[in-house]
């Protein structure tokens, strides 16, 4: 009887164990799916914070950015009302003088075309009918000619890029059918940009040119404009007027001198026919002259 009472007590005993480890486990799954739910709100509180953060930061830049227009805005009021000063305030003689300017341009629009047209005619058969090459009938001739570039400036608002022919830039087409020994390893950026700072001078060289004695005087270019004179007459063959520089005059422009590697380049650009060399005999021995092309 005593062993079936003992029997009876551990079984209850294992009954209740196993029913407090249901407990148990059932308290950790429970939990478990608290310390879940509690990650996730957890990770969504931390994003929001990363983006409340990012969001501060660009709070932050947004109120430099209306500062700084705030101080562009009291700039650009405190320039407008300067405006209307200065609108308000012009005075009579700068008026007259703008009213007198366009009175004076639409008299020059006015002027026929066929009268400039007859007038550069007159004068280039005046050119050609003259055999001699004289220096003095050379720059006679020069002379004219610039006369009447600067009537065609005045009348038809030329502008000063105009003032001389100007090298064209060498195509890729061009540049692949020049042979390796003229080229060598050079780049077409590198002779296009040759080409540019050679068009910079020769407008800068023939703006002097341009100006007329008295002009040059005034601006004090009178001693440049003597030198680029006396090179025309060097130059000047056959009564054709011919657009050139020298080396003297690529350094005089750019302070650098023309070195073998420039030369090569010329070199290229002689074979494209874009310059032609030109000699300048018995007034500066060994100095060579290179000559724009004026007929392309």
């Amino acid at each position: 009887m005593d062993k079936q009472d003992n029997l009876d007590d551990k079984h209850n005993n294992r009954d209740n164990l196993e029913q407090i480890i249901d407990r148990q486990l059932t308290k950790l799954r429970q939990l478990d799916g608290a310390t879940r739910l509690i990650k996730k709100n957890a990770q969504r509180s931390i994003r929001s914070l990363s983006w409340v953060q990012n969001l501060r930061q660009v709070f932050e830049k947004l109120k430099e950015q209306n500062v700084r227009c705030r101080e562009l805005s009291s700039l650009i009021e405190a320039l407008n009302k300067q405006i209307l000063h200065q609108t308000e305030n012009v005075p009579e003689e700068v008026i007259q003088s703008f009213q007198n300017a366009n009175k004076q341009i639409y008299a020059q629009a006015m002027v026929s075309h066929n009268i400039l047209d007859y007038t550069a005619n007159s004068s280039y058969q005046f050119v050609t009918r003259t055999g001699q090459k004289t220096p003095g009938s050379v720059y006679s001739n020069t002379e004219k000619r610039e006369t009447i570039k600067d009537c065609k400036r005045t009348l038809f608002n030329e502008p000063n890029n105009q003032i001389c022919h100007t090298i064209p830039l060498i195509t890729v087409e061009e540049f692949n059918k020049l042979p390796k020994y003229i080229i060598g390893r050079q780049t077409l950026d590198t002779i296009n940009s040759l080409i540019s700072a050679i068009n910079q001078m020769l407008i800068a060289k023939y703006t002097i040119l341009s100006l007329g004695k008295a002009a040059a005087q005034k601006k004090g270019e009178i001693n440049l404009y003597l030198q680029y004179k006396k090179q025309e007459l060097c130059v000047q063959e056959k009564n054709e007027y011919l657009y050139f520089f020298t080396a003297e005059d690529y350094y005089a422009q750019t302070k650098t001198k023309l070195d073998k590697t420039k030369l090569n380049l010329i070199t290229a650009l002689r074979h494209c026919k874009r310059l032609r060399e030109y000699k300048i005999k018995n007034v500066l021995p060994g100095v060579f002259c290179l000559v724009l092309v004026t007929n392309w």
